[in-house]
């Protein structure tokens, strides 16, 4: 292979080579030109480029606005989940002392039951007091 053939074979790889590189960076703009707003209709390459930008940039501010509002609701969120937390464990504490409450009236109600039936009066006969006859006395 000869000097100058040589170089000739090295000038074809480099346009190939670039020729490869602009397709694939129109490619590129042309991609970004579909998916990014157009409001003006501009299919200008630098115009594409530009509005990507601007675009990747409201992107980027709407991406913190929003992280400040879910931040905001987040720990709104965890507030309300500790207040509810707090209510829920006083109705606990509140029906366990109804609860208690509630078993030592049924427990008390049951003692008088059975200890009124055979109670014996004060003269100790094993009657039940107030049985509905009373002794006259004259």
């Amino acid at each position: 292979m000869g000097s100058d053939e040589w170089t000739r074979q090295r000038k074809d790889n480099h346009k190939e080579v670039e020729r490869r590189r602009r397709g694939n960076i129109n490619e590129g703009i042309n991609e970004l030109g579909r998916i990014v707003p157009n409001g003006s209709g501009e299919k200008a390459k630098g115009a594409i480029l530009s509005r990507a930008v601007q675009y990747i940039h409201h992107l980027k501010e709407n991406e913190a606005r929003n992280i400040e509002k879910w931040t905001l609701e987040k720990l709104l969120m965890d507030q309300a989940m500790g207040d509810l937390q707090a209510q829920l464990e006083e109705m606990r504490r509140m029906w366990d002392e109804e609860r208690m409450g509630r078993q030592r009236a049924e427990s008390e109600l049951e003692t008088l039951k059975g200890g009124g039936q055979k109670r014996p009066n004060e003269d100790g006969d094993g009657k039940e007091e107030g049985d509905g006859k009373r002794q006259r006395t004259e």
